[in-house]
This record gives C-alpha cells, sequence and structure tokens, in this order.
C-alpha cells in the first residue's frame, strides 16, 4: 500500500484544493491583492507603546540606563497621545 503522503498525487490533490478555496475566496471578497488592514492611529500607537516597552525591559537587563531614560520619554510621549485620542 502506498504511502499517501509521499505520493506525488497527494501534492495535486492539495494544490488542486488550495486553487479552488482561493478561487471561493475571490469569488466571495474579491481581488483581495493586495492584502490592505486598515490601522488607525490608535493601534499605531499601541504597538509602538508595546516594542518600547520591550526595548526598555532589554535596556535595563543591560544597565543601559542612558537608553532607557530615552525611551522612558518616548513612552510616555505616547502615553500622552493615547489619552488625548
Amino acid at each position: 500500500m502506498d504511502n499517501i503522503l509521499n505520493d506525488n498525487r497527494f501534492e495535486d490533490y492539495i494544490e488542486q484544493l488550495s486553487d479552488l478555496v482561493f478561487a471561493k475566496i475571490i469569488n466571495k471578497y474579491g481581488n483581495i491583492y493586495p492584502l490592505e488592514f486598515l490601522v488607525d492611529e490608535e493601534e499605531i500607537l499601541i504597538s509602538e507603546l508595546a516594542r518600547l516597552n520591550t526595548t526598555l525591559i532589554m535596556l535595563e537587563e543591560r544597565e543601559e540606563y542612558e537608553k532607557c531614560k530615552i525611551i522612558t520619554n518616548r513612552i510616555k510621549n505616547i502615553e500622552k497621545k493615547l489619552e488625548k485620542l
């Protein structure tokens, strides 16, 4: 008995299946290229805040306190912007 996972027919089947699924998505939702994700200002600020907090933790572990101060100031500025939204 052939192992279906090693069979070229299985690969062909998967390829055909993915083509059919993609065609159904296009039919239902229209052209999705290029994919556009609408991102508002709040989401951008929150993601930047998360990145800066991660960076701050890494700098604190390396005892780079001057850089920590700069990052802390950036975090405060972003928090102020978020409060105004």
